[in-house]
């Protein structure tokens, strides 16, 4: 398989995790940001990430898409455990959709200023700025602390179940725990301080998650 990424995408890094935790083999492909050509000819045209391509050749797009196949297709049960599979996509979706609105505006500017190339800086705050208007990179620099303050309130659960056992649904991860780690690397991309700013037990969570899913 073959999986085409940006380093710091948090639906791509949920995928990868999810490829991890399955001990599945796979190529990792990071697309440059100002050249997609090869991610647009293997999918036809479309240039988002992340793209699975898989052994049969089938190319997959969308991130949850990706994880309903390895999940059905790679005896991926384990990471939706029965009777949990319910609050555990529901966790994974929450993830994906109000938590990752708040995480990717904290991570923005920091993730703009890693670009070396003047071009690629532009071209990710103008792809931002399309949909939410000029300056609002600007704007989430400016309201970091209340970004932070939103990030620790959404998150402070799941900071207490954490307190309590290894993983978000107990001592083994799931797609859960995929999903979470894919905004806990976005923001970790964006600045480390980051990330021990919304609280300081995720990078001890992140090394244990990882640590699993390497077999060490």
């Amino acid at each position: 398989m073959k999986l085409y990424r940006f380093d710091y995408s948090c639906y791509a890094r949920k995928v990868q995790m999810v490829l991890d935790l399955l001990h599945l083999p796979y190529e990792c492909v990071d697309v440059p940001y100002g050249d997609r050509t090869e991610l647009a000819t293997v999918t036809g045209g479309y240039i988002q990430v992340p793209v699975l391509v898989d052994d049969r050749g089938r190319v997959l797009i969308e991130s949850r898409r990706i994880c309903e196949v390895l999940l059905e297709e790679a005896g991926g049960s384990s990471l939706v455990p029965a009777p949990w599979e319910g609050p555990i996509w529901a966790y994974a979706d929450w993830c994906d959709g109000p938590l990752e609105d708040v995480c990717f505006r904290l991570a923005t500017p920091g993730l703009c200023r890693r670009f070396e190339r003047a071009a690629d800086r532009a071209l990710f705050t103008f792809i931002k700025e399309r949909k939410f208007g000029r300056g609002c990179v600007d704007q989430w620099e400016r309201a970091q602390d209340e970004l932070l303050s939103r990030s620790r309130a959404m998150l402070a659960p799941t900071v207490s179940t954490l307190k309590q056992q290894s993983f978000v649904f107990g001592a083994h991860p799931t797609l859960a725990d995929a999903a979470l780690y894919g905004q806990l690397i976005m923001i970790k991309a964006a600045g480390p301080d980051l990330l021990r700013a919304i609280d300081s037990s995720f990078p001890r969570y992140m090394e244990r998650l990882e640590a699993t899913a390497h077999g060490v």
